[in-house]
This record gives C-alpha cells, structure tokens and sequence, in this order.
C-alpha cells in the first residue's frame, strides 16, 4: 500500500471512490462532488490537503482531507484544522496503517501551521466508520472525544400557518434581504456570535468577502436578516445551493422514509412543490448556511425559517440544517414536517494540548457548519 498527497490530476479517481463507497448507516448516502473534488475545500478554506491510499496497482483505497482555517477556542483565535472524507475500503491492516498515517500528518499540521485542534463529524450509526474509529480493542486509533450531538435535519413541509412559542411576538421581527449597505453590520454579527462558540470561523473582513466573492451562486443577497422594531440585527441564515460542487445522493431508503416520499410526490405537483429524488440520483435541496441567532431566540429562528420556506419551496423538495442536540431552536421545527438523521462531532487534539473544548465552553453551540462537510 502506498499513501500520498493528492494531486488535481487525482481528481477522476477520487471522484470514482467516492461514487463506489458511500457512508453506511440507516440511511446510506454519499457526496458527489462532481466535476470537482476539490471545490468544495476551496469553499472551507485557502488551505486543504488530500491525501490517498492506492494499492500497487494505482487503485485509491482511501482517502482523507484536512483543511485548515483561522477558528475561535477559549476565545481566542487559532489554527484549527477540519478532518473530513476519512474513507477506506475494509481491511484490518489497511486501516491500522491508515490511522498511523492521518495522525503523522496531524502532527505535521501542528510543527508548520501551529495546528493543535481538530475536529470531525461521523454518522450516528454508521457502525464500520465508528468501530474503525472509535473502537478500543486495537491500538492505534485516532484519540477522538467526544464533543456534541447534532441532526442533519431535511425540511420537506409544512403543518399549519400557526406562529411558533416564544417570547417575543413573531409580529415585531422583520424579515429582509440583505443588501449591501448590510454588509459591514452582518460581518460583524456573525463574527460575534461565532466568537462564542468553539471552532467558529473568524469572520474578518477579507474572510467575508472571499466567501461572498468565490463561492459558487452566492452572496450578500443569498442572506434573510431578521431586525426588531428598531431595524437591530437578531438573526441571519442564508439558503444556498451548493449544487455545483456537491450534491447529496441516498443510496437506499428504509420503508418509512420511501413511504413518506412516495406520498410526498404523489401530492407535489398540486402544492407546487418539486419531486423528491429516488434512491441513487440528487437531491434537489437547498442548505440554511450561517444560521445565527441571538440568544438561540426560537422566535426569531421561526421568522428566518418562514421566509426561507416560503422563497424556496416552490424550487427545492428540502431545506437542509443543522440543530444540535438540546438546541433551543427545535421549538420552530414543531410546524414543520421533517426527517433527521443522528450524527456526532468529535474533537482531536495534539500531544500536550489542552482540551479543545474545556468545561466552561462544552454547552455553547459548536461553529460547526454542516454544508461544507
């Protein structure tokens, strides 16, 4: 086995891995990130590397990818670094080696972008990633802890025009769209409450503009703000369409989720509402990036989720999001018919290192953003 840093010229065969193995679970899907692998990292960050695990015939057997970006930790800014597509084919010694390997280049991280925190996410219960990861009977695994809780909920309808509980009246929030006078208000919202959670991205202005200027059918109009009576910013999300780098694709659906498609479709065309795929092809969803919310406000997360629905549901089937668990947003969902699946953010951190999430900051909402996953 030879493990290597990708190339672009590698990038029609890690597309045809990525293809031949999904994530297993109760919902067995996969990403296709087709015409190009990497676009999605250059979303993350500046700075990402792949790398492979070929056989002597050139095959790739697995692969994994770090990116690394400017992240908020016990309040102050620092290096952190996302581990995401750590994917092998099954095999004991593969994977024993491939452990070893991903840890070598951790501490790499660490010695030339003074990276000393990771973090992951994994499916609940995708038994082959978590044995492989997490198992204890072996040596050699990645020292993962445990960090929180998440669903990656699918909105797909709509149960009643009531307004959501909360405590403050849904009649005094304002729902608009950002324009550019906006920007220098919005920016500094958003750093402020990623600030307050661990691994949240460092909004700075030059961040700002490079996720506004370079990722794909975005920008500062993609934004629904939500202002109180006084025009102050209590919350933001923005629908986006990552369709062009990366689409979610289910390989099979259990019995009660095909139910509730088959049922879905059958009435979609006279609700306006497009088809839901079938096991094997696209998706045609839409994700709430940069949801924030002051205070976790319920209310204010209903405003947001209204305006959102109500721009897009006659373009996608679903409306993707990320609540964790315990999350004081929930509430909102009761008035809409959703699917979710369970999944897990865990946390790695050098040799030596403090704890990447220490007692005091283990209840705050992770900065985690799901749609770059």
């Amino acid at each position: 086995m030879h493990i290597r840093r990708a190339l672009p010229a590698d990038n029609p065969a890690i597309l045809d891995f990525c293809r031949q193995h999904a994530m297993q679970g109760a919902l067995p899907l996969r990403f296709d990130r087709t015409p190009d692998y990497f676009a999605l990292h250059r979303c993350h960050a500046d700075d990402h590397r792949t790398w492979l695990a070929e056989d002597l015939q050139g095959v790739v057997k697995g692969i994994a990818s770090l990116v690394v970006r400017d992240g908020y930790l016990q309040d102050c800014v620092q290096p952190v670094a996302y581990l995401g597509d750590l994917r092998i084919v099954p095999d004991r010694r593969l994977s024993r080696v491939w452990m070893e390997e991903v840890r070598a280049r951790l501490a790499d991280l660490q010695h030339e972008a003074g990276v000393e925190h990771a973090y992951c996410c994994m499916i609940r219960d995708n038994r082959l990633a978590t044995q492989s990861l997490l198992g204890s009977r072996r040596g050699g695994q990645l020292a993962l802890t445990h960090w929180r809780g998440y669903s990656n909920v699918s909105v797909y309808g709509r149960r009643g025009w009531s307004k959501a509980d909360g405590s403050r009246a849904a009649d005094s929030i304002r729902v608009v769209r950002a324009q550019s006078h906006h920007a220098d208000a919005l920016r500094a919202f958003l750093d402020a409450e990623s600030k307050a959670q661990p691994f949240g991205p460092v909004f700075s202005e030059q961040e700002f503009e490079r996720r506004l200027s370079t990722w794909p059918d975005f920008g500062i109009a993609s934004f629904l703000l939500a202002l109180d009576s006084h025009g102050n910013l209590l919350g933001c999300v923005a629908p986006w369409n990552a369709g062009r780098i990366k689409r979610i694709v289910l390989e099979k659906l259990p019995p009660s989720l095909q139910a509730i498609r088959v049922a879905f479709n059958a009435l979609a065309p006279a609700l306006g509402r497009p088809k839901i795929a079938p096991p094997g092809e696209a998706l045609l969803d839409v994700y709430l990036t940069h949801l924030q919310v002051t205070q976790r406000d319920p209310t204010v997360f209903a405003a947001l989720l209204d305006a959102a629905w109500t721009n897009l549901r006659g373009q996608y089937a679903l409306m993707q999001l990320c609540l964790y668990d315990d999350d004081p947003l929930w509430p909102a969902l009761k008035r809409y018919r959703t699917t979710s699946v369970p999944m897990d953010l865990y946390t790695l951190s050098s040799a030596g290192a403090a704890p990447a999430v220490d007692k005091t900051s283990e209840a705050r909402i992770p900065g985690f953003e799901i749609y770059l996953v």
